[in-house]
């Protein structure tokens, strides 16, 4: 998701150094802890696999990982095998050292053991390398560093020193090759053979094999009875196959042939599609199993249920993420199930000040809210979306009288739990308290409009509780797209809100007509693209859309005629996401942060304002086919799709949002329109993130036979950390990215990979599996539709 795509050159942290520059620059070459020369032995004699922490030692097998380069901005080039070395090659320098390194991490030194250090490096032409042992986080302590004089000729160095410091066990190999070490402009290139770090007392410890997938893939969770139930066996047979659906007794309960489909571009596998939508019975434990019973080629897929209730578990986790990721309060027993994903309150108050580039001088208390990602900042373009979602999954099932007990008032176990007002309402309040904070006051030249987000002033390490995070806060510039944001779900809010609480409703109403004049002053402050150190930029060149649907959310709520005119006059008044469909086929998102204008045309089609008097029944009409003309086109799209997933060809940054926002699409038309059309399409979503896919992974923490386990996130970093927890249940990962925009997936030989498999689960693949509470927002969404639309059926 371009949300975050800046965050991929990230600029490291400043790393102190255990010795001064001066120092460094005087170490002869080849020399550590005094040892001389002569008897220091070249790296291959280092070589012990039984006592050697590092994953890659010699790289004959052309995979780099769990070795990684990184770049921050300054800086530019690439890592890479080859011939059988590992090689850095710096086209642009940066301005410090540390702006251009290979790194190896998740290195346990501990305290008194010795350490022997070797590797044979050479390089295109003479520069230097400072080699450093240290914390990968903060404060940054080195435990050995080294500096040293690089040529063509391939040359060992060694070095032995005994750690000085308590156990480390974030502790990172790094070698920094950028700023001053490098003389002059020129590229280089430096490579790397026979890189052992050793300790005699360790024992290496058999790597596990990651789990393989069965080439018959289901959704891993399961079934609704009344809805479509696919499966995707990956075969090489032309001819179609024989298929069994059984139960725990091996009874078979259906049977059938499956439908040759052929090569399936997002995937590169070949596959073939399986249907058993005609089983409807509930039952648990049920398996399909392709080829007879005890032959060799019999492929059997995980287990799975078929059940009316089967969502409410998920859509009740996916929830429970947003209380997770509350800023500003203690996070607790018995609000969370196990004491290890509780902490204590970070960042109250959070006292932001204006950035020193801003142009404003002055602090704002911007507590609460929703920590946005895998770090702390929070955004609120980022936040609209996702208070939206949360609001319209009341909101929709309000006026569909869909009754849900995910929806009620303690259905979630949150503070709030049992005050009378539901607890999808009080967590979204919870984020909506925060927007309104981030207005600009009184008396500012800009005074009404909206900081466009606030965050730490660098970014911080893995590993790092919100109440440990000790960097500075900061507030970057305000914008229109912000402001916009503020008056869409405050005027929404106002409607929500008029029952439980009217003087929050009338509060909500001023809030979001006082914004949309603070917008109308300054129609078109954008924010910038390179806004992204310590934060995601969300930069985004068209607010007409933020325009729109603020007018519409304000008309259905006021009913006045100044947002109606500008509904009548907006192009995007006439269809929904217009470049969604290209050649017939969805190529993206049908909504999104930064597309917006469906949650209005959403909330015209589905929010009662025929009821309200503020549209007359044809217009209702034509809201409510524009939503059918874009989930026909999804349907058009799944059904080409060897998969079966609403979204067709580039998998950008949080291609995952990008299924779910379809899917909330999808939904919407299916409420519009009644019947289970639409609906096969948001489960056919679901199935896709959920297991039915070319890894075979389910990419929500918690659910499934492969569930993910190592989300990017500071505090769910058990992966990177083992002080700190895994992640608990519900929350969704950005999923594939064509674009391979981190290290760590650079690092795992995935060039060139079939879009759908450009996946890792791993704790350092920020562009793949990252968290962020818009695609959460989007999975409760789903969660809850699919678990209500399942029991009424």
């Amino acid at each position: 998701m371009n949300t975050h795509l800046l965050r991929a050159t990230r600029p490291l942290r400043r790393q102190p150094a255990a010795a001064p520059l001066l120092a460094l620059l005087l170490t002869p070459l080849l020399v550590a802890c005094q040892r001389p020369l002569a008897a220091a032995p070249d790296a291959a004699a280092l070589a012990d696999p039984e006592h050697n922490l590092l994953g890659t030692s010699d790289f004959e097998d052309g995979i780099l990982l769990p070795w990684g380069a990184s770049f921050a901005p300054a800086a530019a080039g690439n890592a890479r095998v080859q011939g059988g070395a590992m090689c850095l090659s710096v086209d642009a320098k940066g301005d410090n050292r540390w702006d251009a390194q290979l790194r190896h991490r998740q290195l346990l030194l501990q305290q008194s053991h010795r350490y022997r250090l070797g590797f044979e490096v050479w390089s295109s032409r003479p520069t230097r390398l400072a080699v450093k042992l240290g914390m990968s986080g903060p404060p940054y302590t080195d435990h050995f560093t080294r500096l040293l004089q690089v040529t063509r000729k391939r040359t060992p160095f060694f070095g032995e020193f005994a750690m000085q410091h308590a156990d480390d066990p974030t502790a990172e190999l790094a070698l920094h090759a950028g700023g001053h070490l490098v003389d002059g402009d020129e590229p280089v290139e430096i490579c790397f053979d026979s890189v052992v770090l050793s300790d005699p007392t360790y024992q290496a410890r058999a790597r596990e094999a990651a789990p393989v997938p069965p080439r018959l893939r289901v959704n891993q969770l399961g079934y609704l009875p009344e809805l479509a139930k696919w499966a995707v066996l990956v075969s090489d047979s032309p001819t179609p196959e024989s298929w069994q659906l059984r139960d725990a007794a091996g009874k078979v309960l259906s049977e059938g042939e499956s439908r040759v489909v052929g090569l399936d571009p997002a995937s590169g596998d070949r596959v073939h599609q399986i249907d058993f939508s005609s089983f409807r019975a509930e039952s648990n434990e049920l398996t399909l199993v392709v080829a007879a019973t005890g032959s060799k080629n019999e492929q059997r897929s995980d287990r799975f249920a078929v059940s009316k209730s089967l969502y409410a578990p998920l859509a009740r986790d996916a929830l429970r993420i947003f209380y997770h990721l509350r800023s500003g309060v203690a996070i607790e027993m018995p609000y969370v199930e196990r004491p290890e994903w509780g902490h204590p309150p970070g960042h109250r108050p959070d006292l932001a000040r204006c950035a020193r580039d801003t142009g404003c001088d002055y602090s704002l208390d911007v507590s609460g809210g929703w920590y946005d990602a895998g770090d702390h900042g929070k955004y609120v373009v980022n936040g609209g979306l996702s208070t939206w979602l949360l609001l319209n999954a009341y909101e929709r099932a309000l006026q569909l009288g869909v009754e849900s007990k995910i929806l009620a008032d303690g259905a979630t176990d949150i503070p709030e739990s049992s005050n009378g007002v539901p607890d999808v309402l009080d967590e979204a309040r919870w984020e909506l308290e925060f927007l309104i904070s981030m207005r600009v006051p009184d008396g500012q030249p800009l005074a009404g409009l909206v900081h466009h987000k606030m965050h730490d002033e660098d970014w911080t390490a893995l590993g790092t509780a919100p109440n440990e995070d000790q960097q500075p806060r900061i507030l970057r510039p305000p914008s229109t797209a912000a402001t916009l944001n503020l008056a869409a779900v405050a005027a929404q809010a106002s409607r929500l809100w008029l029952k439980f609480d009217p003087s929050f409703s009338q509060h909500c109403r001023e809030v979001a007509e006082a914004a949309w004049r603070a917008a109308r002053r300054h129609p078109l402050r954008l924010a910038p693209a390179s806004d992204n150190r310590g934060g995601g930029a969300y930069e985004d060149d068209e607010v007409g859309d933020e325009w729109y649907w603020a007018a519409a959310e304000l008309f259905l709520t006021t009913g006045r005629d100044e947002y109606r005119d500008h509904l009548r006059a907006s192009a995007f008044d006439r269809a929904i996401a217009p470049d969604l469909v290209v050649a017939g086929l969805a190529t993206s998102s049908g909504l999104s942060w930064s597309r917006v204008a469906p949650l209005g045309q959403i909330s015209l089609a589905l929010a009662g304002a025929v009821a309200r008097g503020r549209l007359t029944r044809d217009e209702l009409r034509r809201y409510q086919s524009q939503l059918r003309a874009a989930a026909d086109a999804l349907l058009a799209t799944l059904a080409q799709e060897g998969y079966r997933l609403p979204m067709h060809g580039k998998y950008p940054w949080g291609s995952n949002a990008d299924v779910l926002g379809n899917m909330v699409l999808l939904g919407s038309a299916a409420d519009a329109e009644g019947g289970d059309r639409f609906a096969q399409g948001v489960v056919l979503g679901m199935d896709y993130l959920l297991g039915r896919n070319a890894m075979g992974q389910s990419y929500v923490t918690g659910y499934g036979a492969r569930p993910l386990l190592h989300p990017h996130h500071r505090f769910w970093a058990h992966q990177a950390n083992p002080r700190y927890p895994g992640p608990p249940p519900g929350a969704v990962s950005g999923g594939p990215n064509a674009d391979l925009q981190d290290p760590y997936v650079r690092a795992a030989g995935l060039a060139g990979c079939p879009p759908q498999k450009c996946f890792v689960d791993h704790v350092e693949a920020y562009s793949v599996n990252e968290v962020a509470i818009n695609w959460n927002a989007a999975l409760a969404w789903s969660a809850i539709w699919l678990d209500a639309w399942g029991r009424h059926q």
